[in-house]
């Protein structure tokens, strides 16, 4: 009977379809072990798919980690290679992070290659040799792929250079069409800009049977590599990683139909804001942090005395004053203010005043904004001649102070920046009337706990109640006055 070996295969990438690698390295492996009077099921098998061992050293690749562990569970101390390249590409990780730790517990380890009738000998030149040349042709064919991706880039014409093409979108001589799956684009950008979590997009899909990108269940890390994907604005944005220099950015603007808005995204980052100040969005307490006691102002506490009896949940919701000694049930203060909170954000978000008034505000910031970057700039200018100065001087304490100073206005500044495209892009919005129609359209339909709660901590400013159930809704003059950041907010650590 044939002595059991285990095999493994790695193919680099999906372009290696085309040559079966795969098959190939299989049918090597089994020729190859039937000649040494040797057994590989099936089973036994090991693929590492579309896995780099340049990118990758042995210890980050999962099924040849996995075939490790199986040999010293199994007792099985034989595994074939088709050839030093499905090994490795390192020239020495496979040895210091596969074969030396495992024939510490196997001391019978033998490790076979197609290639050659002796068994792998780590220590042998020729081994070696053939190591440093697989390393070699991995430094040589990655250098050439990173400058035949820089030069298609560089060209004048906007195609978009060989890649995976994004979900949602079909292919075409190199340009991008959204095709069926786009909606599924959209409605996972849509969900997420009213503060659906990752894990409550991917559940929500799963739970319609839509399939994922690679026709299987939807994963967080699914919806996560979407949602940071920036082609489905419309924009191509590569970053080529170069040995010495770093990054490269290429971006082409409107390079191809887009998806989503732009300011889809904005949004999540304003409701992050809001998440952060006023807490979690999926909760119960729709009103958590903006009730107060009509007789003492202090802001209501909440609690779940919610019980379990005999399989069935019984929910039971609280606000409550702690220093006036009475609480409220959730659900009754929700039922009575909801529909009034709703009908009057309904007729506000189509009112014409309302949106000139959010302009006149958004505008104000603005311009508070080019003031104070005015004003950093010019710190920045005459500390600049400062630190001419100082070296003039010879003083490099004083220029080591200025220094720092400098590096603090510069951050500001960059923090200033971002707080100008916010302010444009949030203008923008408001004035194409993209902004208050997506609160018209979400009214008019069924609204989840989420939207709703969104929505009160836009627009309602705060709710007085009383043990006597006395109420009073007071709503925001602005819904982007304490939403949008400024100069203020910025770390303690950032400011001088």
């Amino acid at each position: 009977m044939d002595k059991i070996a285990l095999g493994y295969i790695r193919r680099s990438s999906h372009k290696q379809l085309e040559n079966n690698s795969i098959e190939i390295q299989k049918q090597y492996i089994q020729e190859y072990a039937s000649r040494k009077q040797l057994h590989v099921p099936d089973e036994y098998l090991f693929i590492d798919d579309t896995t780099s061992a340049y990118k990758k050293k042995a210890n980050e690749r999962k099924e040849l980690m996995r075939l490790a562990e199986k040999m010293i569970e199994l007792d099985i101390s034989t595994v074939i290679f088709h050839d030093t390249s499905r090994m490795d590409r390192t020239g020495y990780s496979f040895t210091t992070q596969f074969y030396r730790p495992l024939i510490k517990k196997i001391p019978s380890l033998v490790v076979h290659l197609t290639t050659q009738d002796e068994p792998f000998d780590p220590e042998s030149t020729a081994m070696k040799m053939n190591f440093l040349l697989s390393e070699h042709e991995s430094v040589v064919k990655s250098e050439q792929a990173t400058a035949n991706l820089i030069k298609d880039l560089e060209n004048e014409s906007v195609y978009r250079p060989g890649a995976r093409t994004p979900y949602g979108y079909t292919q075409k001589d190199k340009n991008l069409f959204p095709n069926e799956n786009a909606e599924i684009v959209s409605f996972i950008f849509y969900l997420y800009s009213w503060g659906y979590s990752l894990q409550k997009i991917a559940f929500l899909l799963n739970e319609a049977d839509i399939p994922s990108p690679k026709g299987k269940k939807w994963a967080t890390s699914s919806i996560e590599n979407i949602l940071k994907n920036t082609v489905y604005t419309g924009d191509l944005t590569w970053q080529v990683y170069l040995q010495e220099e770093g990054k490269k950015h290429f971006i082409f603007e409107n390079a191809h139909e887009p998806i989503v808005d732009e300011f889809i995204i904005e949004l999540h980052q304003l409701n992050k804001s809001v998440q952060k100040k006023y807490g979690r969005l999926d909760t119960p307490f729709l009103f958590h942090k903006k009730v107060k006691c009509r007789d003492c102002h202090q802001v209501l506490v909440t609690q779940n005395g919610s019980t379990k009896n005999n399989a069935h949940n019984y929910q039971y919701y609280y606000y409550v004053c702690k220093k006036c000694n009475y609480k409220v049930a959730a659900t009754e203060v929700h039922e009575n203010l909801m529909p009034l909170i709703l009908d009057y954000i309904h007729r506000l978000v189509l009112q014409q005043d309302f949106k000139q008034q959010t302009l006149d505000f958004l505008m104000r910031m603005n311009k508070d904004v080019e003031v104070q970057v005015l004003n950093i700039e010019k710190k920045i200018s005459n500390l600049t001649q400062k630190t001419k100065i100082a070296q003039e001087l010879n003083d490099r304490e004083l220029e080591l102070e200025i220094l720092s100073f400098l590096e603090q206005y510069h951050c500001e500044l960059s923090n200033l920046h971002s707080v100008r495209v916010n302010l444009t892009k949030t203008h923008q919005a408001v004035v194409s009337n993209h902004f208050f129609s997506r609160f018209h359209n979400t009214l008019t339909h069924n609204m989840g706990g989420i939207e709703t709660r969104l929505i009160i901590l836009y627009f309602v400013d705060y709710i007085q109640l009383s043990s006597e159930f006395k109420t009073k809704i007071q709503y925001k003059m602005n819904i982007f006055d304490e939403f949008l950041p400024t100069i203020d907010e910025l770390p303690k650590s950032q400011k001088r």
